[in-house]
């Protein structure tokens, strides 16, 4: 009895101590959103992400509003102005590649979108880089998320763009949008005039706008402390995913 005695003693003390240990390796991991920053990136595994992609940019080449409005979580935040002004010199957009990081704690997307953009009269087919948030609705359903964020999504958000490969990504773009606008006169006089009268329409939202409605709409006009989720417009040399078609 009494060996048997010590045998059970030693057993629970085991158990214990290992219950203690997973307690403590679970406390040290901290928050999920923290595997964001350090996350491997998924290219292009992601159908139906891929298709909402792709249908946003055909809508938002033709400033199709009824179709634009099917894709997003609040329609009433799509920026007409800047897409109308961006459709005016835009040709066409191809070769979507949508690097994704899943918000693990909820049913939710970053997509940084790579892909090609050629302006109109132009031959030279450009590299942009443009950022989204992207949710599930309760029915199932894929949407650019341009709607109110929590503090945990602000969170994910925030580390995902820190993602030491999206970094590289953006580099790469940036290094390549750079090259072709030294190369191209004719290209560089025909973007910076759409980049200045994009940035016009944009500082007209933002005055119109609320401050949280300028930060939950304007990536591209509000401190990168609070992602925002809606779209910017506009590829740029200096800073690739300028354009944020997304929200904080």
């Amino acid at each position: 009895m009494k060996l048997k005695y010590k045998k059970m003693v030693i057993i629970a003390s085991i158990v214990v101590m290992a219950l203690g240990f997973v307690a403590l390796v679970f406390l040290d991991n901290g928050s999920p959103n923290q595997n964001a920053q350090t996350a491997d990136l998924n290219l292009n595994e992601n159908k139906d992400i891929n298709k909402l992609i792709e249908n946003y940019f055909n809508a938002k080449k033709s400033v199709n509003m009824d179709a634009l409005s099917e894709l997003v979580s609040d329609p009433s935040r799509i920026p007409k102005d800047r897409y109308t002004i961006l459709a005016s010199y835009v040709e066409n957009y191809k070769d979507f590649d949508c690097y994704c990081i899943k918000n693990e704690e909820m049913d939710s997307y970053r997509v940084y979108v790579k892909y090609n953009m050629k302006l109109k009269n132009i031959e030279s087919w450009v590299p942009c880089l443009t950022k989204y948030y992207v949710k599930i609705t309760s029915e199932g359903k894929y949407v650019i998320y341009f709607s109110a964020l929590d503090n945990s999504e602000v969170e994910f958000i925030n580390l995902a763009d820190k993602n030491e490969e999206i970094q590289k990504l953006k580099q790469e773009v940036n290094k390549s949008m750079s090259d072709i606008l030294e190369k191209d006169a004719t290209f560089k006089q025909y973007y910076q005039k759409m980049q200045k009268e994009i940035k016009a329409a944009a500082n007209g939202e933002s005055a119109s706008a609320s401050p949280a409605a300028s930060a939950a709409n304007n990536g591209t006009a509000v401190p990168s402390t609070a992602p925002s989720t809606a779209p910017s417009s506009v590829p740029s040399a200096s800073s690739a995913p300028a354009q944020t078609d997304k929200r904080k």
